[in-house]
């Protein structure tokens, strides 16, 4: 790389700080405002942390894709190894690649089918449990959705033993690992401060939890079809399978991040639907046609074209993953600027899918956008919410039909009004949540 070149163009912030402060504040208006100011690819700080964030596609897909192995996981992601062990969102390297290759055959499409009736049964007898005018939290009633959901394809399981202390530990390991993303200088973990101590805590439950599962699975005499299962039959090429240990995190991260994102996605989506009647009838309108008040099966997704539209355009303006990173191995150069070892390449969903260069009417609810095969006129990397390259999420295509069955199950019994009063933003951790979630009241959309 030429010692000529210069760093990116970007906000100057603070002499300690750098950009901390509008980072951690206003972090989804920042971002879209600095590539608005300084172009496809700026830089700022973090802190003592150089930072760089693209939104060129052909860049991302250099990094994400034709380089890729001359990048690390960044830094925040390294953040959730507490959680997530060393799994493959956390994962690096040769453990990372064997660790894809010896998950990858549960996620097949071939596969996929079989976990569809688990994913309409559950949701059915959700739809069959709620009550018109009840109010609910739509954000938390798919996150229990999902969460049972994953339950029963993962681990062949039916329930979490005491499913609020879960929830509750859930939710303080989130939020004491996001609060650590959000500080300049972090305490190393095995000091005693009351934050630590909580969050081991919190993570010998969810541990507990896991290990119980795969302590199950081992005591099969049978095989089984739930995920689990393959994970524990898989052999690499050398014969070996995967320890405890590797089980454990694998299972956490497939468990967690896939129940999570779906969950997201479907929250999302009702909250633009409450908004859109239009839409919301035209959907309405494929499902009495394709479904006729049955519930869907895999083979019907390729006539739920809408749907699928539908769900393609929530992910595009409320990516569940709306940034994602990457630190060179070494210096390289990207777009003709300088970018050093260990810089934190970023990448935004959330700034990427408001592009007006790919998208007219960025900010828009439009799903008929795609009717007209806009995926094939995009470049690959201007619309990307699973991410790409060799670490693409290893359950798109599961999350994907999951989000299409869901919401034709749930939708042809229930539609959702927001509370007048509801005020939903996006609160950008790890995931893009709806805060305080999707206060809503159910509505009867057929009687039954």
């Amino acid at each position: 790389m030429s010692s000529t070149l210069k760093l990116p163009p970007g906000p100057k912030g603070s002499l300690l700080t750098g950009s901390l402060q509008p980072f951690a504040d206003r972090r989804l208006d920042w971002l879209v405002e600095i590539v608005r100011e300084y172009g496809s690819i700026c830089t700022f700080r973090l802190g003592p942390r150089r930072c760089v964030l693209v939104t060129d596609p052909d860049i991302i897909e250099k990094v994400l894709v034709t380089d890729a192995r001359h990048y690390i996981k960044h830094f925040g992601a390294r953040m959730y190894k507490p959680l997530l062990g060393n799994g493959l969102v956390t994962s690096d390297g040769d453990f990372w690649l064997r660790q894809r290759r010896l998950a990858q055959p549960a996620f097949l499409r071939g596969r996929l089918p079989s976990y569809a009736p688990a994913m309409t049964e559950l949701a059915d007898e959700v739809a069959r449990g709620w009550q018109v005018g009840k109010r609910i939290d739509v954000a938390d009633e798919m996150s229990r959705l999902t969460g049972a959901i994953a339950l029963r394809t993962l681990f062949g399981a039916s329930a979490i033993r005491d499913q609020e202390a879960y929830h509750a530990a859930h939710m303080v390991v989130l939020t004491l690992i996001h609060r650590r993303f959000r500080n300049l200088v972090n305490w190393p973990e095995w000091v005693p401060l009351p934050s630590h101590l909580r969050l081991k805590k919190a993570l010998r439950h969810l541990n507990a939890i896991i290990e119980g599962f795969i302590r199950d699975g081992r005591a099969r005499t049978a095989p089984s079809d739930d995920l689990l299962s393959m994970l524990l039959r898989a052999q690499d090429t050398d014969g070996s399978r995967m320890t405890d240990v590797q089980l454990r995190d694998e299972a956490m991260t497939l468990f967690l991040a896939g129940h999570e994102t779906t969950a997201l996605t479907l929250s999302w989506t009702w909250y633009l639907l409450a908004q859109h009647p239009g839409i919301e009838a035209k959907l309405a309108a494929e499902w009495a046609s394709v479904l006729g008040g049955r519930l869907p099966t895999p083979d019907d997704i390729p006539r739920l074209t809408f749907t699928e539209q539908v769900s393609q355009e929530s992910m595009r303006l409320y990516p569940a993953v709306y940034l994602i990173g990457r630190e060179p191995l070494m210096d390289v150069e990207l777009g003709g600027y300088r970018v050093k070892k260990g810089t934190t390449v970023f990448f935004s969903q959330w700034v990427s899918h408001r592009d007006p260069e790919y998208f007219d009417d960025p900010d828009a609810f439009r799903p008929e956008r795609w009717a007209d095969g806009l995926m094939k006129r995009l470049p690959k990397y201007a619309y990307y919410p699973f991410g790409g390259g060799p670490r693409v999420c290893i359950g798109n295509t599961f999350a994907m039909m999951e989000g299409v069955l869901l919401l034709a199950t749930l939708g042809q019994r229930w539609r959702f009004t927001l509370d007048a009063d509801a005020k939903v933003t996006p609160w950008p951790t790890i995931t893009l949540k709806p805060a305080p979630g999707v206060p809503a009241t159910l509505q009867a959309r057929v009687a039954g």
